[in-house]
């Protein structure tokens, strides 16, 4: 998928039907065929159609007809830019700046110098309010050559301005600088998964302590701001949960006791809860996740629910998950019914497609494999599913195998695997994927037994399958466990019974 497949793909419904009222205000063929060429892509799985596109844009699909068809796919994606811009000019603030610069650049070069320095001002007005460093310094400059033309500009207002902006850059710089170090001392840490490593926290006090020059970075909201963003992302990335859970919550106490959380910074205080949440459940600590999840729904609905719409998705899906661990079916499908109520997630195709998943989930573990039958036609037919990594993508198509398998729904399942096979060709061969390979020989190997009406011994497959391969990590992307499932298999017993031992066990 190219950048202009991207983007479309992304575009708001608002950035769209903008984009379509800009569009349909010219009449020439060449915006016609820019419209076309636009819902076209946007319907999805354009290279699979490309060539007839472009067959119906010219007629041909000789060389000819693709320069003029690579012109228009560079005319749409002008077309594109110019509407993004304009239509976030007055409400994406950090792109208002730029938007004033150019026009006083627009203006300086006609000679109009006062209009100028009007705009500006205007874009010292916003890139002051949105901390754009940077950009006020190149502001300031074209200030300072407008002094010397007929303008009233206070040279020295500038000037004390400008200086006191460099200032900041400094601190800017600094703050690079202290990340820089922090960074590079937590990547010499030894993490473990499960138990609490070499302390992140203590690693940090030494790091402050030994850059007294910056102590203002460590104190101030943005300094704290900057680092925790920081350390927050390498712990994850390391599968640091312990780490990550207990630096979360000092840090989140130090926001609260310093009062430094408010409307501006919301997500922050948002993401922390959720990345807590997240490194609870991976830790298995299921009562903790609960209390965690109440607090973060009080902490949604705050200054008017100004964050909602963006992260209510993350505690549905949370407490689907949090509900199927503690083997509380119920109360995750109570969960499920309501977010599917929810108009932040029903109006949002990404959203629908995770709360999908979760119900596909929900639906196998129930043994109500019709159910999950529809919600993964569902999830593999929606026009944002290629959005999801590709990783994700093969294993919620062998989560359709067993689901279709445990349905008996045999030839069907026989049909999938051989798509699957052709789709997948690549990462069948990946030793990344080696497990999950496996895996699904096994799981056609049962399918082609019970086509023939034959039995299938796994026990000693199974005992291969778990000394040559690791453990599966409860909740992580496969969303079928591996090794659980053929031991259910072996033993006798559905997937959940067997799912929720090993999270028993796990969380003892």
């Amino acid at each position: 998928m190219d950048i202009l497949e991207r983007i479309i793909e992304n575009l708001t419904s608002d950035e769209v039907r903008r984009f379509k009222i800009l569009s349909n205000r010219f009449k020439a063929d060449e915006e016609k065929k820019v419209l076309i060429l636009f819902d076209a892509v946007r319907a999805g799985n354009f290279k699979e159609v490309e060539e007839e596109v472009i067959h119906q844009l010219y007629g041909s699909t000789n060389a000819r007809a693709k320069n003029n068809y690579y012109r228009l796919r560079n005319k749409l994606m002008s077309n594109l830019e110019k509407s993004l811009l304009f239509y976030h000019f007055n409400y994406k603030n950090t792109i208002e700046s730029y938007s004033y610069l150019q026009l006083a650049t627009l203006f300086k070069e006609r000679g109009i110098y006062r209009e100028a320095y009007h705009y500006l001002k205007k874009a010292e007005k916003v890139a002051t309010a949105y901390d754009q460093f940077n950009i006020l310094e190149v502001i300031y400059d074209e200030m300072v050559q407008l002094a010397s033309r007929d303008v009233d500009v206070d040279i020295q207002i500038v000037l004390t301005s400008r200086k006191e902006n460099l200032r900041k850059l400094e601190i800017q710089r600094s703050s690079s600088e202290v990340l820089g170090v922090i960074l590079q001392q937590i990547r010499k840490l030894n993490f473990t998964r499960g138990k609490q490593s070499d302390s992140v926290i203590e690693m940090l006090e030494q790091t402050k302590a030994q850059l007294e020059e910056h102590q203002d970075i460590f104190n101030s909201a943005s300094g704290k701001e900057s680092i925790y963003k920081a350390v927050s992302t390498i712990l994850l990335k390391q599968g640091a949960y312990r780490d990550l859970e207990v630096y979360i919550s000092k840090t989140y106490k130090e926001f609260e006791e310093g009062k430094l959380f408010d409307r501006n910074n919301h997500t922050t205080r948002i993401l922390m809860r959720i990345w807590r949440i997240n490194s609870l459940a991976k830790l298995l600590e299921l009562k903790k996740v609960s209390q965690e999840l109440d607090l973060l729904w009080k902490e949604l609905k705050m200054f008017s629910k100004q964050n909602f719409n963006e992260y209510v998705v993350y505690y549905y899906r949370s407490k689907i998950l949090n509900e199927t661990f503690l083997g509380k079916l119920d109360k995750a499908s109570e969960a499920v019914d309501e977010a599917a109520q929810c108009k932040a997630i029903a109006h949002n195709p990404i959203n629908q497609l995770y709360l999908l998943i979760s119900q596909a989930d929900l639906y196998f573990n129930q043994e109500l494999y019709a159910q999950a039958f529809d919600a993964l036609r569902q999830i593999l037919e929606h026009k944002k599913f290629s959005t999801l990594d590709e990783g994700v993508q093969f294993y919620l198509h062998i989560f359709e195998l067993v689901n279709s398998y445990e349905a008996k729904n045999f030839g069907y399942t026989e049909d999938r695997y051989q798509n699957f096979k052709k789709k997948f060709k690549k990462e069948l061969k990946d030793e990344y994927y080696a497990n999950a390979a496996k895996f699904v020989e096994l799981l056609m190997r049962l399918n082609t037994a019970a086509i023939e009406q034959k039995r299938v011994n796994l026990k000693s497959a199974y005992k291969n399958f778990i000394k040559e391969f690791p453990e599966s990590e409860i909740g992580d992307t496969t969303a079928i466990m591996y090794e659980v499932y053929l031991r259910s298999k072996v033993e006798e017993k559905t997937y959940f019974q067997a799912f929720r031992e090993e999270v028993e066990k796990a969380g003892k």
